[in-house]
């Protein structure tokens, strides 16, 4: 990619970025996944043909999935959604969450949590190893690194425990889970004006 005058992005390693005179090319690459964005056609033919002149590869057409996000898009109002709703229902599958009830909330405010509730004994402890505690974390995280940046407090809060987890936090995790569940649908939607976060 550098060969090819990319810069790597220093944000993320994945992405590389090749500025031209009036736009640019954004291109995100990962293990044998590659999405190429970019305001010029021409130049991303231009690419594409080279890249395959040096790697074996499929071109799929516009974007309509990468990496566990559905990406969908309305040209003619500017719009473009990421979603992870398909991965959000695997999850919930994975876990045994798919028959629970859902939240409203990311986290009950009820729900406390401390070092305290950590497993103690050793009957806790071998509970707790039987439980996918670090996996479903884990998972969660790259939901909400993705598209639901709305977990990102509750995640943060059951991520604390993952070196010794009690009954308590797994019940802050499967909180999270259902709230997910209620809200699979929920999307980023990207918008052609000034972006405001």
């Amino acid at each position: 990619m550098r060969n090819s005058g990319f810069h790597r992005c220093e944000e993320d390693h994945c992405c590389y970025v090749k500025k031209y005179v009036d736009s640019y090319i954004i291109l995100a690459l990962y293990v044998d996944n590659m999405l190429i964005a970019g305001a010029n056609m021409a130049e991303i033919d231009r690419l594409k043909k080279q890249l395959s002149e040096n790697f074996e590869m499929k071109d799929l057409g516009p974007a309509k999935q990468i990496l566990g996000m559905r990406i969908s898009r309305d040209k003619s109002k500017g719009i473009l959604n990421l979603s992870q709703e398909k991965y959000i229902e695997k999850l919930l599958s994975r876990f045994n969450v798919g028959n629970s009830k859902t939240r409203n909330t990311p986290l009950g405010t009820h729900l406390k949590f401390s070092k305290r509730q950590s497993s103690q004994t050793e009957e806790e402890e071998n509970h707790m190893s039987k439980v996918p505690y670090a996996s479903t974390v884990g998972s969660l995280m790259y939901v909400m690194v993705c598209t639901r940046p709305d977990i990102t407090h509750a995640v943060g809060v059951v991520s604390r425990f993952l070196s010794n987890p009690g009954k308590e936090h797994w019940e802050g995790v499967k909180w999270i889970l259902r709230y997910l569940k209620g809200t699979s649908k929920m999307h980023l939607s990207f918008k052609r004006s000034n972006l405001t976060l």
